[in-house]
């Protein structure tokens, strides 16, 4: 973000797995039907239980990585809001049954073969009223955390997309930044804050990473020739080129969802506006021509249209470009300090932070404008980025002291903190595609 007159704000997998090897469905997936409809007006969480896991050889330690898996696959699927996760029980906590008040709907169950240090997990989806086994999947590997945890986000996507008829966020990853007063690193996780991946370090002020939409590319903004160049990052491999090094800033990378462009921030020919590149860096076109500062992009789901902010009027406000006809509309109109658009995946909502007494809050609004939302309230809450299935929002704050992940429901409900790591502050999030297998 751009606007330096206010002091608090910002400018703005690949992983390889040889040992985990899909073998075989166990079942054919119910694809076709979709069980719970998590588009109704008023959602009530669908009680799913993850029965008793089973070990064998029955020791110990291999009771306790079954136990690991389920336990990941319940707070998988508790995460994205619209479960009651049931969890350890030999039989259902509630049968089937109509006249009770938590029926069991659904249930999984969980296998774990080891041979050394090789495993073979099986686990199955099941419809609680008549057992029928909606999906089920095998899968081999080591018995390392982190292959746990993989297999477990692989089947807690597969149950959300069986029984909602789309993915959910379990495949997904988080780029953000985390400084102190010497570093400045950007670092990624999984959806849910584990497996903390350490991308870059160094000294030189680090901003706004962007994950590109095949989940391949990580794009940032860094100072370490001391100037604001544009960089690029393989995440397989972790190589870095530079992207754009033109004079002036090169900030607000945005990619679009076809992966093969991006809208950018540059001030090379003196405003600050709005500029649309290729992957190799070359500009293809300039968007946007003042007045004032434009910047800050983001694309549109269909890339049909772009939301930015500038202060053409006086002071930051959002607007939104339709790409064919090239025209640009307002559509923020209370708050006289409003910046960092997101648009959200459904394309039903942009999400934006806004000045308000004293603080930095995140709002959404209609991509044709109208009344606003306000979903945070404590704090400076800053920095919005939505989840690939639209459905949750991550945004940084500083509610409970120094800077820290957070996230919430697109209505602003069950905001909890997601990521906070010792002596540093983390904020800049950015929520990746749901495409890290």
């Amino acid at each position: 973000m751009l606007f330096l007159n206010k002091k608090r704000h910002n400018i703005f997998f690949y992983l390889l797995i040889a040992c985990i090897a899909l073998l075989s469905p166990l079942s054919k997936d119910v694809m076709a039907r979709i069980y719970i409809d998590i588009t109704a007006p008023i959602l009530r969480k669908i009680p799913i239980e993850i029965r008793r896991a089973k070990a064998y050889p029955n020791t110990f330690e291999n009771k306790e990585l079954s136990k690991s898996i389920s336990n990941i696959v319940g707070n998988d699927l508790e995460f994205h809001g619209f479960f009651k996760v049931f969890l350890d029980n030999i039989t259902p906590t509630t049968s089937f049954n109509s006249d009770s008040d938590v029926p069991c709907e659904y249930y999984i169950t969980n296998s774990l073969k080891r041979r050394k240090d090789k495993i073979t997990i099986e686990l199955r989806l099941f419809d609680a009223k008549d057992n029928d086994m909606l999906a089920g999947r095998r899968y081999k590997g080591s018995k390392d955390e982190a292959t746990i945890r993989r297999i477990a986000h692989r089947f807690s996507d597969l149950v959300v997309q069986v029984l909602t008829g789309g993915h959910g966020v379990s495949l997904s990853k988080i780029a953000f930044i985390a400084s102190d007063k010497k570093r400045s690193s950007i670092f990624t996780a999984d959806f849910d804050g584990f497996n903390l991946q350490k991308m870059l370090e160094g000294k030189a002020i680090k901003l706004s990473p962007a994950i590109s939409p095949d989940g391949r590319w990580l794009t940032y903004t860094s100072y370490v020739t001391g100037r604001p160049f544009m960089y690029i990052q393989d995440m397989r491999t972790k190589r870095v080129r530079r992207l754009t090094g033109f004079s002036g800033i090169n900030i607000s990378s945005a990619w679009r969802p076809d992966g093969r462009r991006l809208a950018v921030t540059l001030s090379k020919d003196g405003n600050p506006d709005i500029y649309l590149i290729d992957t190799t860096g070359n500009i293809l076109e300039r968007l946007t021509r003042g007045p004032g500062i434009n910047c800050s992009p983001s694309w549109s789901p269909d890339g049909g249209a772009i939301t930015f902010v500038s202060d053409r009027y006086g002071r930051p406000q959002i607007f939104v470009m339709d790409m064919t006809t090239r025209k640009t509309r307002r559509i923020t109109y209370k708050g006289g300090y409003n910046t960092d658009p997101k648009w959200s995946p459904r394309g039903n909502k942009i999400a934006y932070v806004s000045y308000i007494e004293g603080h930095f809050q995140v709002f959404t609004i209609s991509p044709m404008g109208g009344e606003p939302t306000q979903l945070t309230f404590s704090g400076n809450n800053e920095n919005p980025s939505w989840s690939p299935d639209g459905r949750q929002i991550l945004f940084s704050s500083d509610r409970l002291g120094k800077k820290a992940i957070f996230v919430m429901d697109v209505n602003g409900r069950r905001q909890r903190r997601l990521i906070d790591i010792k002596g540093m502050e983390t904020k800049m999030p950015f929520w990746g595609p749901n495409k890290f297998r």
